[in-house]
């Protein structure tokens, strides 16, 4: 069975302007986690760092900044190609399980790490500990990407702050950009038990909660016309259900926020989301 998709990450050089960003795109942005490093006896110690999440039931998408020195972050040779959507952590039962499960088929995957953060939510607030390991970047290019065990899942996927005024309800779909989407899509297949299959201009995955789209060059501008790409590998973007497309439509809209409109679907160009394309679509 093919693993979840738990969250994935937007970087910035600056938090407060992604969080005011995301707020204007409609966005219900949750109050800011500190995270905290933790010892062997389970003690805490702030690393320094905080992020904000938009929660989508059982996912959510990060938002985070690297805004000190870049030199030695763990996401310092990501952010020197370009700032948007860097990191896709997928949702682990036991963290040390699937590492050690990866490493027999031949994985460098480190060992599990443990840390958390501090969540003050208006009706949860407490400490939600988590393990993680990343999947090293021989082995995945394409992005940041981990696996995470939730201890303390309850004080993360909050569901009083799923409701996004733009109407946006499920998080469906990623999106990246490849030079060889069926490469992308069988590296990914490979640490996810995830299903590859082709589609048109590319290669689908599949989490247990969602998909990630592999595209090649041609098909991402004849999807997204006029986006400017970066280059390849890109982490382009996220796809969300709306509960009312023609509702979220107005409020971009009323909002004097540019949103293409295609067959079924919105979509909003990164210059105007801190470097991700949005797709809104129909739940």
């Amino acid at each position: 069975m093919s693993l979840s998709l738990d969250h994935i990450g937007l970087v910035g050089p600056h938090l407060a302007a992604l969080e005011a960003t995301y707020a204007r795109l409609g966005f219900r942005v949750a109050p800011r986690c500190e995270l905290l490093s933790v010892d062997a006896q389970g003690g805490t110690t702030p690393m320094g760092q905080s992020n904000s999440h938009l929660i989508f039931g059982d996912t959510y998408v990060e938002l985070t900044a690297v805004e000190g020195e870049i030199a030695g972050h763990h996401l310092e040779r990501a952010v020197s190609r370009y700032w948007g959507l860097h990191i896709i952590v997928m949702r682990s039962a036991d963290a040390e399980a699937d590492q050690q499960a990866l490493a027999r088929a031949g994985s460098l995957a480190p060992d599990v790490a443990r840390a958390a953060r501090h969540v003050a939510y208006p009706d949860a607030s407490g400490t939600a500990r988590f393990k993680w390991f990343r999947i090293p970047e021989a082995e995945f290019p394409d992005a940041f990407l981990c696996m995470v065990q939730h201890l303390d899942a309850g004080l993360v996927f909050n569901a009083a702050l799923n409701t996004h005024p733009n109407g946006a309800r499920d998080l469906r779909a990623i999106t990246l950009l490849s030079d060889d989407p069926a490469r992308t899509a069988g590296r990914f297949a490979g640490v996810s038990r995830a299903r590859a299959a082709e589609m048109p201009g590319g290669w689908a995955g599949s989490f247990a909660n969602a998909r990630l789209l592999a595209l090649g060059p041609e098909e991402m501008a004849a999807r997204y016309p006029g986006v400017a790409l970066p280059g390849s590998p890109w982490f382009a973007g996220f796809t969300v259900a709306s509960d009312d497309l023609e509702a979220t439509a107005a409020y971009f809209a009323a909002s004097g926020i540019p949103a293409r409109r295609e067959a079924g679907r919105l979509w909003l160009d990164p210059a105007e989301t801190g470097g991700a394309i949005i797709e809104f679509v129909r739940a």
